[in-house]
């Protein structure tokens, strides 16, 4: 397992360890069953019907198959994209196994870098299986079984972030998950139930570093370090395109707040 160390946005070190290579060919495992079972189901389906296409497209029969084919095929291709767009970072098989794929930088991967890890899929896993049924023959289509995904095993057995091609281009990994707590335990600060927002640009903060925030924050509180507060603020400026007016403390608490008050629920 390697220790992938991330330096977010607010310039703090966080130690994440990238899941063993065990772990996330059993998550592709899960997957892949999935994915047969969606094979089998759509089978069924197609038997149960019954749908003689000869006779009833003719000689358009051909290209309404394709096109049936192409469509009920979508589910299959989109299946991990899709999957780990909407739950942020995670599939069947990953959620089951107990991992996740996250920024190296800190924040949540956005749609671009889950599309690039997809893409490379390509060659990631079916690159040798793609080889084989360019080249043709019987003996390299049944040799191209036993090479899927080996260009990512090698890739991220000698990676010391655990990454794989697409990881590397996009800028991602993948990490053991861990149990959320409550935000208001872990990370932020109890509301009133009337309780305003005034940041709504807060939503440009992370799960991460609104953590990193808190923590910094009540370090810099208990050892009197304003100039470590001032700092704190000046990034918080920053990167949420504000001008703060108020009191350091007062404004640092209300980010938080205010972050608690539009995660909460999501």
């Amino acid at each position: 397992m390697a220790n992938l160390i991330v330096k977010t946005t607010f310039n703090t070190k966080l130690n994440l360890d990238t899941d063993s290579l065990a772990k996330r060919i059993f998550a592709f495992a899960i997957d892949f069953g999935v994915i047969f079972l969606y094979i089998i189901f759509i089978s069924w389906v197609m038997s149960w019907f019954d749908i003689d296409l000869g006779g009833t497209f003719k000689a358009d029969a051909d290209r309404i198959a394709w096109g049936w084919i192409s469509l009920l095929s979508l589910p299959i291709l989109f299946y991990t994209l899709f999957s780990e767009v909407i739950s942020g970072g995670y599939t069947l098989g990953k959620y089951a196994v107990g991992t996740k794929v996250v920024k190296i930088s800190g924040f949540q991967p956005t749609f671009v870098d889950f599309f690039i890890r997809w893409i490379f899929r390509m060659v990631d896993i079916y690159f040798f299986l793609i080889i084989s049924i360019v080249a043709g023959g019987a003996i390299s289509r049944i040799f191209s079984v036993y090479t899927i995904g080996l260009v990512g095993i090698i890739v991220i057995t000698r990676s010391k972030r655990g990454q794989r091609l697409g990881d590397v281009v996009a800028g991602t990994s993948v990490i053991k998950s861990k149990v959320q707590h409550s935000m208001n335990i872990t990370i932020l600060k109890e509301l009133s139930a009337d309780y305003k927002p005034l940041y709504t640009q807060v939503l440009k903060l992370s799960d991460n570093d609104a953590r990193i925030i808190k923590e910094t924050y009540e370090s810099a509180r208990k050892m009197n370090d304003y100039k470590l507060i001032r700092k704190l603020v000046v990034k918080l400026e920053t990167v949420m395109n504000i001008k703060n007016e108020s009191d350091p403390n007062v404004f640092i608490e209300r980010v938080l707040k205010d972050f608690n008050y539009y995660t909460q629920n999501m």
